[in-house]
């Protein structure tokens, strides 16, 4: 269940004085998008570290949109087609409806989203179709985004999403960066695949390779967050 706000309105006819009671959903929780794929083996061990900084109702995002078919399968197919998605589409705004469809909570003090790489486009786009029903958006934070430069000073400006936070990764040898123009990002795809391949949790994937190092990295993104206000 969403928790719920209550407005005081007046309806007609005019001779009624009484006001009425309005209830409207309001989305609470924190939600978090992985990369391409949604399903590595860094998700759940990155979701627990969240938990244990403190942010107790946080869950795998999952995001369906009224005008881009996700896939509904996570192989390897499924991935690349995310991986596409990323440069050619959804890294530019999108003011299609984007519904959450999983990762509410009632008892929940914020409406967050996260994402990396892909996953922070699925975050950008959920966030700015809530923004722009008139939810407040605690906290939008995306990490190694491709992220279009107009859409990312859209989410900045909207006064309904409280706080962007941008956490680039090209001091770990990541080719891409949050505003990256899209000529920029197709000539990083050699150094990005190289990355991928290698499985040394270098570059790009720093937070989703999972190696021996992998712990503390997740535990340090969470306490991170933590000291943006995430809670």
């Amino acid at each position: 269940m969403q928790p719920i706000k209550t407005v005081n309105v007046r309806l007609t006819p005019v001779s009624d004085r009484e006001p009425v009671k309005v209830y409207l959903l309001r989305p609470r929780g924190t939600l978090y998008w992985g990369g391409a794929g949604l399903d590595g083996e860094y998700v759940k061990p990155q979701l627990a570290a969240f938990r244990r900084a403190g942010i107790s109702q946080c869950f795998a995002g999952l995001t369906n949109s009224a005008t881009h078919a996700l896939p509904q399968d996570y192989a390897l197919g499924g991935m690349l087609l995310d991986a596409i998605r990323s440069g050619m589409v959804i890294r530019n705004r999108d003011d299609g409806e984007w519904t959450i469809t999983s990762g509410m909570a009632a008892e929940a003090p914020q409406f967050n989203l996260i994402g990396y790489s892909y996953g922070s486009l699925l975050a950008a786009q959920t966030a700015w179709s809530y923004a722009r029903q008139g939810h407040i958006v605690d906290h939008l934070v995306l990490v190694g985004s491709p992220i279009a430069e107009a859409f990312l000073s859209d989410l900045r400006g909207h006064r309904n999403i409280r706080k962007v936070i941008v956490i680039d990764l090209v001091q770990y040898g990541d080719p891409i960066y949050a505003g990256i123009p899209w000529l920029e990002l197709v000539a990083g795809a050699p150094l990005l695949s190289r990355q991928m391949l290698a499985g040394e949790g270098e570059g790009h994937f720093y937070y989703a390779h999972v190696v021996s190092d992998s712990p503390r990295r997740w535990a340090a993104l969470a306490e991170r967050l933590i000291a943006e206000g995430l809670r």
